[in-house]
Protein backbone atom coordinates (compact mmCIF):
# COMPACT_ATOMS: atom_id res chain seq x y z
CA UNK A 1 0.00 0.00 0.00
CA UNK A 2 1.20 3.51 -0.74
CA UNK A 3 0.39 6.81 0.88
CA UNK A 4 0.91 10.36 -0.33
CA UNK A 5 1.54 13.29 1.97
CA UNK A 6 0.37 16.57 0.48
CA UNK A 7 0.99 20.04 1.87
CA UNK A 8 -1.60 22.17 0.16
CA UNK A 9 -2.40 25.82 -0.26
CA UNK A 10 0.06 26.73 -3.03
CA UNK A 11 -1.05 27.92 -6.44
CA UNK A 12 0.10 25.62 -9.24
CA UNK A 13 2.35 27.51 -11.67
CA UNK A 14 4.68 26.37 -14.44
CA UNK A 15 4.88 23.74 -17.16
CA UNK A 16 3.70 20.16 -17.22
CA UNK A 17 4.87 17.73 -19.89
CA UNK A 18 1.86 15.52 -20.57
CA UNK A 19 2.73 11.82 -20.77
CA UNK A 20 1.57 9.25 -23.28
CA UNK A 21 -2.08 8.29 -22.97
CA UNK A 22 -2.89 5.35 -20.72
CA UNK A 23 -6.14 4.69 -22.57
CA UNK A 24 -4.33 4.62 -25.92
CA UNK A 25 -1.25 2.57 -25.12
CA UNK A 26 -3.08 -0.24 -23.29
CA UNK A 27 -5.25 -1.40 -26.25
CA UNK A 28 -2.25 -1.06 -28.57
CA UNK A 29 -0.23 -3.33 -26.27
CA UNK A 30 -3.21 -5.69 -26.15
CA UNK A 31 -3.39 -5.75 -29.94
CA UNK A 32 0.26 -6.83 -30.02
CA UNK A 33 -0.89 -10.31 -28.98
CA UNK A 34 -2.22 -10.79 -32.51
CA UNK A 35 0.86 -9.46 -34.30
CA UNK A 36 4.14 -10.69 -35.66
CA UNK A 37 7.36 -8.74 -36.04
CA UNK A 38 8.85 -6.16 -33.69
CA UNK A 39 7.65 -2.73 -32.59
CA UNK A 40 9.06 0.31 -30.85
CA UNK A 41 6.48 2.45 -29.07
CA UNK A 42 7.54 6.00 -28.23
CA UNK A 43 5.98 8.21 -25.54
CA UNK A 44 5.00 5.10 -23.58
CA UNK A 45 4.18 6.11 -19.98
CA UNK A 46 5.79 4.48 -16.96
CA UNK A 47 2.57 3.63 -15.11
CA UNK A 48 1.35 0.58 -13.26
CA UNK A 49 -1.14 -0.49 -15.93
CA UNK A 50 1.60 -0.56 -18.55
CA UNK A 51 3.70 -2.73 -16.24
CA UNK A 52 0.76 -5.14 -15.92
CA UNK A 53 0.45 -5.29 -19.72
CA UNK A 54 4.15 -6.09 -19.88
CA UNK A 55 3.62 -8.98 -17.44
CA UNK A 56 0.88 -10.37 -19.65
CA UNK A 57 2.95 -10.10 -22.84
CA UNK A 58 5.82 -11.96 -21.19
CA UNK A 59 3.48 -14.64 -19.84
CA UNK A 60 2.12 -15.18 -23.36
CA UNK A 61 5.65 -15.75 -24.62
CA UNK A 62 6.48 -12.34 -26.02
CA UNK A 63 9.29 -9.98 -25.09
CA UNK A 64 8.99 -6.36 -23.97
CA UNK A 65 11.17 -3.74 -22.33
CA UNK A 66 10.52 -0.15 -21.29
CA UNK A 67 13.16 2.49 -20.73
CA UNK A 68 12.80 6.27 -20.68
CA UNK A 69 9.45 6.23 -22.43
CA UNK A 70 10.46 3.81 -25.20
CA UNK A 71 8.91 0.33 -25.22
CA UNK A 72 10.44 -2.35 -27.41
CA UNK A 73 7.99 -5.16 -28.09
CA UNK A 74 8.61 -8.52 -29.76
CA UNK A 75 5.26 -10.33 -30.10
CA UNK A 76 6.60 -12.79 -32.69
CA UNK A 77 7.08 -15.61 -30.15
CA UNK A 78 3.71 -15.31 -28.42
CA UNK A 79 2.23 -18.80 -28.35
CA UNK A 80 0.12 -19.08 -25.18
CA UNK A 81 -3.59 -18.40 -25.69
CA UNK A 82 -4.67 -18.14 -22.07
CA UNK A 83 -4.54 -14.92 -20.03
CA UNK A 84 -3.80 -15.73 -16.37
CA UNK A 85 -6.09 -14.56 -13.59
CA UNK A 86 -3.11 -12.73 -12.13
CA UNK A 87 -2.01 -10.33 -13.62
CA UNK A 88 -5.14 -10.24 -15.80
CA UNK A 89 -7.37 -9.43 -12.84
CA UNK A 90 -5.37 -6.30 -12.00
CA UNK A 91 -6.85 -4.11 -14.72
CA UNK A 92 -9.85 -3.85 -16.99
CA UNK A 93 -7.78 -3.44 -20.15
CA UNK A 94 -6.37 -6.95 -19.89
CA UNK A 95 -9.39 -8.07 -21.90
CA UNK A 96 -8.07 -6.28 -25.02
CA UNK A 97 -5.49 -9.06 -25.37
CA UNK A 98 -8.37 -11.40 -26.23
CA UNK A 99 -9.20 -10.01 -29.68
CA UNK A 100 -5.66 -10.44 -30.96
CA UNK A 101 -5.18 -13.92 -29.52
CA UNK A 102 -8.54 -15.09 -30.84
CA UNK A 103 -7.82 -13.70 -34.29
CA UNK A 104 -4.25 -14.97 -34.51
CA UNK A 105 -4.69 -18.43 -32.99
CA UNK A 106 -8.42 -19.08 -33.21
CA UNK A 107 -8.71 -19.49 -29.45
CA UNK A 108 -8.38 -17.53 -26.23
CA UNK A 109 -9.16 -18.26 -22.58
CA UNK A 110 -9.46 -15.53 -19.97
CA UNK A 111 -10.94 -14.61 -16.62
CA UNK A 112 -13.26 -11.63 -16.11
CA UNK A 113 -10.91 -8.62 -15.98
CA UNK A 114 -10.24 -6.51 -12.91
CA UNK A 115 -9.48 -2.83 -12.42
CA UNK A 116 -11.23 -0.12 -10.45
CA UNK A 117 -14.56 -1.01 -8.84
CA UNK A 118 -16.88 1.38 -10.70
CA UNK A 119 -19.99 -0.76 -10.98
CA UNK A 120 -21.05 -3.84 -12.91
CA UNK A 121 -18.94 -3.11 -16.04
CA UNK A 122 -20.11 -6.31 -17.75
CA UNK A 123 -18.17 -7.92 -20.58
CA UNK A 124 -21.32 -9.03 -22.40
CA UNK A 125 -20.65 -6.68 -25.33
CA UNK A 126 -17.22 -8.26 -25.83
CA UNK A 127 -18.77 -11.73 -25.78
CA UNK A 128 -21.58 -10.66 -28.11
CA UNK A 129 -19.01 -9.33 -30.57
CA UNK A 130 -16.93 -12.50 -30.52
CA UNK A 131 -20.07 -14.61 -31.02
CA UNK A 132 -21.16 -12.45 -33.95
CA UNK A 133 -17.76 -13.05 -35.54
CA UNK A 134 -18.32 -16.80 -35.27
CA UNK A 135 -16.59 -17.75 -32.04
CA UNK A 136 -18.04 -20.38 -29.75
CA UNK A 137 -18.11 -19.32 -26.09
CA UNK A 138 -17.86 -21.63 -23.08
CA UNK A 139 -17.19 -21.09 -19.38
CA UNK A 140 -15.70 -23.38 -16.74
CA UNK A 141 -14.52 -22.48 -13.23
CA UNK A 142 -14.95 -18.77 -14.02
CA UNK A 143 -12.62 -19.05 -17.05
CA UNK A 144 -14.18 -18.02 -20.35
CA UNK A 145 -13.03 -19.60 -23.61
CA UNK A 146 -13.72 -18.29 -27.09
CA UNK A 147 -12.66 -20.30 -30.14
CA UNK A 148 -13.44 -20.63 -33.81
CA UNK A 149 -12.66 -19.32 -37.27
CA UNK A 150 -13.79 -15.72 -37.48
CA UNK A 151 -15.99 -14.31 -40.23
CA UNK A 152 -17.06 -10.74 -40.85
CA UNK A 153 -20.39 -9.60 -39.43
CA UNK A 154 -22.52 -6.55 -38.73
CA UNK A 155 -22.37 -5.80 -35.01
CA UNK A 156 -24.54 -3.16 -33.35
CA UNK A 157 -23.43 -2.28 -29.83
CA UNK A 158 -26.18 -1.48 -27.34
CA UNK A 159 -23.81 1.03 -25.70
CA UNK A 160 -20.71 2.63 -27.27
CA UNK A 161 -18.33 0.71 -25.01
CA UNK A 162 -14.70 1.69 -25.46
CA UNK A 163 -13.26 -1.71 -24.55
CA UNK A 164 -15.77 -3.73 -26.58
CA UNK A 165 -15.29 -1.56 -29.66
CA UNK A 166 -11.52 -1.94 -29.44
CA UNK A 167 -11.59 -5.68 -28.79
CA UNK A 168 -14.01 -6.38 -31.64
CA UNK A 169 -11.99 -4.11 -33.95
CA UNK A 170 -8.80 -6.06 -33.24
CA UNK A 171 -10.45 -9.46 -33.70
CA UNK A 172 -12.23 -8.33 -36.88
CA UNK A 173 -8.88 -7.59 -38.51
CA UNK A 174 -8.41 -11.38 -38.71
CA UNK A 175 -11.96 -12.28 -39.80
CA UNK A 176 -12.76 -13.40 -43.31
CA UNK A 177 -14.73 -10.70 -45.08
CA UNK A 178 -15.96 -7.37 -43.77
CA UNK A 179 -17.12 -6.39 -40.28
CA UNK A 180 -19.20 -3.30 -39.52
CA UNK A 181 -19.40 -1.99 -35.95
CA UNK A 182 -22.47 0.20 -35.42
CA UNK A 183 -22.78 2.58 -32.44
CA UNK A 184 -19.09 2.19 -31.54
CA UNK A 185 -16.93 4.17 -29.17
CA UNK A 186 -15.60 7.24 -30.98
CA UNK A 187 -13.11 8.24 -28.27
CA UNK A 188 -9.81 9.63 -29.59
CA UNK A 189 -8.05 6.60 -28.09
CA UNK A 190 -10.21 4.27 -30.18
CA UNK A 191 -9.27 6.19 -33.32
CA UNK A 192 -5.64 5.98 -32.19
CA UNK A 193 -5.96 2.19 -32.11
CA UNK A 194 -7.51 2.25 -35.59
CA UNK A 195 -4.58 4.31 -36.90
CA UNK A 196 -2.06 1.93 -35.41
CA UNK A 197 -3.79 -1.21 -36.68
CA UNK A 198 -3.85 0.30 -40.18
CA UNK A 199 -0.12 1.06 -39.97
CA UNK A 200 0.40 -2.59 -39.03
CA UNK A 201 -1.47 -3.83 -42.09
CA UNK A 202 -5.11 -3.50 -41.08
CA UNK A 203 -7.87 -2.16 -43.31
CA UNK A 204 -10.19 -0.07 -41.11
CA UNK A 205 -12.25 2.95 -42.05
CA UNK A 206 -14.56 5.20 -40.06
CA UNK A 207 -17.69 6.09 -42.00
CA UNK A 208 -20.60 8.11 -40.62
CA UNK A 209 -20.02 7.07 -37.04
CA UNK A 210 -19.32 3.40 -37.66
CA UNK A 211 -16.19 1.33 -38.25
CA UNK A 212 -15.76 -0.84 -41.34
CA UNK A 213 -13.06 -3.49 -40.99
CA UNK A 214 -11.87 -5.70 -43.83
CA UNK A 215 -10.05 -8.83 -42.71
CA UNK A 216 -6.36 -9.24 -43.55
CA UNK A 217 -3.99 -12.21 -43.51
CA UNK A 218 -1.78 -10.87 -40.73
CA UNK A 219 -0.75 -7.81 -38.72
CA UNK A 220 2.92 -6.91 -38.30
CA UNK A 221 3.96 -4.67 -35.41
CA UNK A 222 5.39 -1.29 -36.43
CA UNK A 223 6.97 1.71 -34.67
CA UNK A 224 4.55 4.30 -33.32
CA UNK A 225 4.42 7.34 -31.03
CA UNK A 226 1.58 7.27 -28.50
CA UNK A 227 -0.72 10.30 -28.31
CA UNK A 228 -0.62 12.50 -25.21
CA UNK A 229 -3.00 11.80 -22.35
CA UNK A 230 -6.02 14.11 -22.48
CA UNK A 231 -7.21 12.84 -19.07
CA UNK A 232 -3.90 13.71 -17.42
CA UNK A 233 -4.04 17.12 -19.08
CA UNK A 234 -7.61 17.67 -17.90
CA UNK A 235 -6.67 16.66 -14.37
CA UNK A 236 -3.92 19.28 -14.19
CA UNK A 237 -6.18 21.91 -15.77
CA UNK A 238 -8.81 21.31 -13.09
CA UNK A 239 -6.08 21.41 -10.45
CA UNK A 240 -4.96 24.80 -11.74
CA UNK A 241 -8.55 26.05 -11.54
CA UNK A 242 -8.87 24.81 -7.94
CA UNK A 243 -5.69 26.56 -6.81
CA UNK A 244 -5.98 29.78 -8.83
CA UNK A 245 -2.83 28.91 -10.75
CA UNK A 246 -1.46 29.09 -14.27
CA UNK A 247 -0.16 26.06 -16.15
CA UNK A 248 1.31 25.41 -19.57
CA UNK A 249 0.46 21.87 -20.65
CA UNK A 250 3.06 20.72 -23.14
CA UNK A 251 2.22 18.17 -25.84
CA UNK A 252 -1.58 18.43 -25.83
CA UNK A 253 -3.87 20.14 -28.36
CA UNK A 254 -6.87 22.21 -27.41
CA UNK A 255 -9.24 20.07 -29.47
CA UNK A 256 -8.14 17.00 -27.47
CA UNK A 257 -9.39 18.63 -24.24
CA UNK A 258 -12.22 20.63 -25.78
CA UNK A 259 -14.96 19.62 -23.34
CA UNK A 260 -12.71 20.48 -20.38
CA UNK A 261 -11.84 23.86 -21.92
CA UNK A 262 -15.54 24.63 -22.37
CA UNK A 263 -16.27 23.90 -18.70
CA UNK A 264 -13.28 25.83 -17.40
CA UNK A 265 -14.12 28.90 -19.48
CA UNK A 266 -17.62 28.79 -18.02
CA UNK A 267 -15.89 28.73 -14.62
CA UNK A 268 -14.00 31.92 -15.50
CA UNK A 269 -10.62 30.57 -16.60
CA UNK A 270 -8.70 31.91 -19.59
CA UNK A 271 -7.45 29.22 -21.98
CA UNK A 272 -5.16 29.68 -24.96
CA UNK A 273 -3.29 27.41 -27.34
CA UNK A 274 0.29 27.92 -28.47
CA UNK A 275 2.77 25.90 -30.51
CA UNK A 276 3.68 23.65 -27.60
CA UNK A 277 0.29 23.01 -26.05
CA UNK A 278 -2.45 24.59 -23.98
CA UNK A 279 -2.14 27.36 -21.39
CA UNK A 280 -4.70 27.83 -18.62
CA UNK A 281 -4.83 30.90 -16.42
CA UNK A 282 -7.28 30.52 -13.55
CA UNK A 283 -9.17 33.15 -11.61
CA UNK A 284 -8.75 33.40 -7.85
CA UNK A 285 -11.90 31.34 -7.35
CA UNK A 286 -13.78 29.47 -10.09
CA UNK A 287 -17.47 30.08 -10.75
CA UNK A 288 -20.18 27.46 -10.60
CA UNK A 289 -21.10 26.03 -14.00
CA UNK A 290 -24.75 25.03 -13.69
CA UNK A 291 -25.32 21.44 -14.81
CA UNK A 292 -23.01 19.00 -16.64
CA UNK A 293 -23.60 15.38 -17.69
CA UNK A 294 -20.90 12.82 -18.43
CA UNK A 295 -21.21 10.54 -21.43
CA UNK A 296 -19.42 8.87 -24.34
CA UNK A 297 -17.23 11.09 -26.51
CA UNK A 298 -17.65 13.94 -27.38
CA UNK A 299 -19.54 14.50 -24.10
CA UNK A 300 -17.65 15.36 -20.91
CA UNK A 301 -15.53 12.29 -20.04
CA UNK A 302 -16.44 10.17 -17.05
CA UNK A 303 -12.70 9.83 -16.34
CA UNK A 304 -12.65 13.52 -15.40
CA UNK A 305 -15.89 13.60 -13.42
CA UNK A 306 -14.28 13.11 -9.97
CA UNK A 307 -11.69 15.83 -10.64
CA UNK A 308 -14.41 18.18 -11.92
CA UNK A 309 -16.53 17.49 -8.85
CA UNK A 310 -13.54 18.35 -6.66
CA UNK A 311 -13.04 21.63 -8.52
CA UNK A 312 -16.72 22.55 -8.26
CA UNK A 313 -16.61 21.94 -4.50
CA UNK A 314 -14.69 25.23 -4.17
CA UNK A 315 -16.49 27.13 -6.96
CA UNK A 316 -18.71 30.09 -6.14
CA UNK A 317 -22.31 28.95 -6.42
CA UNK A 318 -24.27 25.77 -7.07
CA UNK A 319 -23.38 23.16 -9.68
CA UNK A 320 -24.93 19.81 -10.60
CA UNK A 321 -23.01 16.87 -12.04
CA UNK A 322 -24.77 13.85 -13.49
CA UNK A 323 -22.77 10.64 -13.98
CA UNK A 324 -24.27 8.40 -16.68
CA UNK A 325 -21.45 5.97 -17.53
CA UNK A 326 -20.52 4.20 -14.26
CA UNK A 327 -23.10 3.77 -11.51
CA UNK A 328 -20.46 3.50 -8.78
CA UNK A 329 -18.28 6.41 -9.80
CA UNK A 330 -19.23 8.29 -6.65
CA UNK A 331 -16.89 6.97 -3.98
CA UNK A 332 -14.88 10.19 -4.04
CA UNK A 333 -17.94 12.11 -2.81
CA UNK A 334 -17.66 10.89 0.76
CA UNK A 335 -13.94 11.64 0.80
CA UNK A 336 -14.49 15.21 -0.44
CA UNK A 337 -17.10 15.67 2.28
CA UNK A 338 -14.41 14.72 4.82
CA UNK A 339 -12.51 17.79 3.59
CA UNK A 340 -15.54 20.00 4.14
CA UNK A 341 -17.22 19.85 0.71
CA UNK A 342 -20.98 20.45 0.57
CA UNK A 343 -22.18 17.73 -1.82
CA UNK A 344 -25.43 15.80 -1.83
CA UNK A 345 -26.34 12.82 -4.05
CA UNK A 346 -29.87 12.99 -5.39
CA UNK A 347 -30.99 10.24 -7.77
CA UNK A 348 -27.78 9.96 -9.78
CA UNK A 349 -27.02 13.68 -9.55
CA UNK A 350 -24.31 15.31 -7.43
CA UNK A 351 -25.56 18.66 -6.14
CA UNK A 352 -22.54 20.76 -5.19
CA UNK A 353 -22.73 23.98 -3.20
CA UNK A 354 -19.28 25.45 -3.50
CA UNK A 355 -17.42 26.52 -0.37
CA UNK A 356 -14.58 29.02 -0.17
CA UNK A 357 -11.91 26.50 0.79
CA UNK A 358 -11.48 22.83 1.62
CA UNK A 359 -9.74 21.78 4.81
CA UNK A 360 -6.86 19.32 4.96
CA UNK A 361 -7.34 15.82 6.29
CA UNK A 362 -6.83 12.10 5.80
CA UNK A 363 -8.73 10.57 2.88
CA UNK A 364 -8.82 7.29 0.98
CA UNK A 365 -8.37 6.76 -2.76
CA UNK A 366 -10.92 4.19 -3.91
CA UNK A 367 -10.04 4.15 -7.62
CA UNK A 368 -7.74 5.78 -10.16
CA UNK A 369 -9.67 8.92 -11.09
CA UNK A 370 -11.18 9.34 -7.65
CA UNK A 371 -7.63 9.24 -6.31
CA UNK A 372 -6.60 11.98 -8.75
CA UNK A 373 -9.54 14.06 -7.53
CA UNK A 374 -8.44 13.67 -3.92
CA UNK A 375 -4.89 14.62 -4.89
CA UNK A 376 -6.07 17.88 -6.49
CA UNK A 377 -8.37 18.58 -3.55
CA UNK A 378 -5.47 18.10 -1.12
CA UNK A 379 -3.32 20.49 -3.16
CA UNK A 380 -6.07 23.12 -2.91
CA UNK A 381 -6.59 22.69 0.85
CA UNK A 382 -4.27 24.51 3.23
CA UNK A 383 -2.30 22.27 5.55
CA UNK A 384 -1.15 18.67 5.40
CA UNK A 385 -3.33 15.92 3.96
CA UNK A 386 -2.70 12.20 3.73
CA UNK A 387 -3.95 10.11 0.82
CA UNK A 388 -4.24 6.42 1.63
CA UNK A 389 -4.29 3.76 -1.13
CA UNK A 390 -2.42 6.20 -3.37
CA UNK A 391 -1.24 3.29 -5.54
CA UNK A 392 -4.47 3.69 -7.48
CA UNK A 393 -3.17 7.02 -8.79
CA UNK A 394 0.00 5.44 -10.13
CA UNK A 395 -2.08 3.25 -12.47
CA UNK A 396 -2.57 6.22 -14.77
CA UNK A 397 -0.29 9.13 -13.82
CA UNK A 398 3.42 9.02 -14.56
CA UNK A 399 5.83 10.57 -12.03
CA UNK A 400 2.90 12.43 -10.51
CA UNK A 401 4.73 13.50 -7.36
CA UNK A 402 7.64 15.01 -9.32
CA UNK A 403 5.30 16.79 -11.73
CA UNK A 404 3.47 18.33 -8.79
CA UNK A 405 6.69 19.50 -7.16
CA UNK A 406 7.84 21.03 -10.46
CA UNK A 407 4.77 23.33 -10.50
CA UNK A 408 4.97 24.48 -6.90
CA UNK A 409 3.04 21.78 -5.08
CA UNK A 410 4.39 19.72 -2.20
CA UNK A 411 3.89 15.97 -2.54
CA UNK A 412 5.72 12.96 -1.12
CA UNK A 413 5.09 9.26 -1.62
CA UNK A 414 5.59 6.89 1.28
CA UNK A 415 5.29 3.11 1.02
CA UNK A 416 3.21 1.24 3.55
CA UNK A 417 3.17 -2.46 4.40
Amino acid sequence: MAEMIIKGGNRLFGEVNISGAKNAVLPILGAMAGMRGRAVLYNCPHITDVYVSMEIIRFLGGEISLKEGVAEVLPENIHICSIPEDPGSKMRSSITFCGGLLGRFGKVSFYPPGGCVLGKRPIDLHIKGFKALGAEISEENNMITAKGELKGAEIALGFPSVGATQNIMIAACFAQGTTVIENPSLEPETEELMKYLNICGGDIKKDEGRFIIKGVSELRAKPYSIMSDRIEAGTFMLGAAMTGGKLSLRGIRRDEVGSVCDILMRAGCDIKEDREGVVIKAVERPRAIGEITTGPYPAFPTDLQPQLTAMLSVAAGKSVVRETVFENRDRHIGELIKLGADIKEEGGYFVINGIKALRSGCVVCHDLRGGAAMLMAALAAKGESRLKNAEYIFRGYENIDKKIRDIGGIAEITDKD
